[in-house]
């Protein structure tokens, strides 16, 4: 990063984390030692060594949506090959704040369950670190448990499992658009058709409005009451 992106950052954070809430005082944070390596190693320790590690996890968390927003593209680690990296930016977050509780469930919900990427044993990792690092968090359990029904060919009670989160304000919203795929695939297009026009109603997932008016629009002609 660029001594001007770096004032940039800098600037950015003291603004996102002008007023930090006591569960992510610099006492809690590990040391960046522990962060993953990413090509935003020098962002990260510019940040926080000018005291700004809760700003800096604001930052990377809206660098892992936007690269997640790109379709998971590959990025070069400095100094070595290129490789999924997905699992690291949510490292990165949840090293930089313990508690930045969204991060371990976008992480894992994406590396668990978005069509094509298909890494349940990373997304089991982020959920084991949010157990030792933020075990407050109820629903890292869950989703744990989830992805235990899933490995042992339990597709029933990993769906129950996962249907039995969606109301809870912390759950991703991208879960209601992952489980209508998976419902959609195993045949059932009475759940899968609830699920997107829930997305439809609901204003926070507009990003998702335009496809859910398509998969209806499929899921009518498919499922006959």
């Amino acid at each position: 990063m660029s001594r001007p992106l770096v004032a940039a950052a800098l600037g950015a954070a003291l603004a996102i984390g002008a007023d930090v809430p006591l569960s992510r005082q610099a006492a809690t944070f590990p040391p960046l030692s522990q962060l993953p390596s990413t090509p935003f190693a020098v962002q990260d320790a510019s940040l926080a060594s000018a005291g700004l590690r809760a700003g800096a996890a604001d930052i990377a968390w809206i660098q892992l949506l936007e690269y997640a927003g790109h379709g998971l593209p590959e990025l070069p680690e400095a100094g070595g090959p290129v490789s999924p990296s997905l699992q690291k930016l949510t490292m990165r977050v949840v090293s930089l704040d313990p508690r930045f509780h969204r991060a371990y469930l976008y992480g894992a919900s994406i590396l668990g369950w978005e069509p094509g990427v298909n890494r349940p044993e990373q997304a089991a990792e982020v959920l084991q670190e949010c157990l030792v690092r933020d075990p407050g968090e109820k629903l890292c359990p869950l989703y744990l448990a989830a992805l235990t029904f899933q490995k042992k060919g339990d597709p029933e009670r990993m769906l129950g499992v996962l249907e039995s989160t969606l109301d809870d304000p912390r759950a991703p919203l991208m879960m209601r658009p992952l489980l209508a795929n998976i419902y959609k695939k195993r045949g059932d297009y009475r759940k899968s058709l609830a699920l997107w026009e829930i997305i439809l109603d609901d204003e926070r997932e507009q990003n998702d409005h335009p496809r859910a008016v398509k998969q209806i629009t499929e899921l009518k002609v498919l499922f006959k009451p």
